[in-house]
């Protein structure tokens, strides 16, 4: 199969501003006995049941997604994307809230569509004092 990265994660960012549980759920491999998905800001592992409960609410979602592709390899059947994940949110008295997460995929390019199969998000550190290590910011 012929996998284009960029154009996965903007398929995948397209359905989930749609607001389209069903479609979202495509990019997944829920099903598939491997999947799990580890949030770091929430530190919860979710299995596939639990997954795809979360997907369906981006049916109530109001914030818009997007994807910056930092690199991608592929090892035989998968592929690993790196990416930043953008989800900002638009508010009229608040302004723009803007969450940068770090997102590692592994798809599976095995079948007719590519899939994740897991996947690790974390949020990018702000580049604060937090983030500064000796010999210079890490943010």
């Amino acid at each position: 199969m012929g996998f284009d990265p960029q154009i996965f994660l903007t398929e995948y960012a397209d359905a989930y501003n749609a607001r389209d549980p069903e479609s979202l759920r495509e990019f997944f491999a829920l099903d598939d006995p491997r999947f799990a998905v580890f949030e770091d800001y929430s530190g919860k592992l979710f299995d596939g049941d639990d997954y795809g409960a979360i997907l369906e609410g981006a049916f109530d979602a109001t914030a818009e997604m997007s994807f910056e592709l930092l690199r991608c390899d592929r090892f035989g059947d998968f592929a690993v994307v790196h990416a930043i994940q953008k989800i900002e949110e638009r508010d009229e008295e608040e302004g723009i809230a803007e969450a940068l997460i770090r997102a590692t995929l592994w798809v599976s390019v095995a079948g007719e569509a590519a899939r994740i199969v897991t996947a690790h998000y974390s949020l990018v550190p702000d580049s604060e004092a937090e983030c500064c290590l000796p010999g210079g910011c890490q943010g």
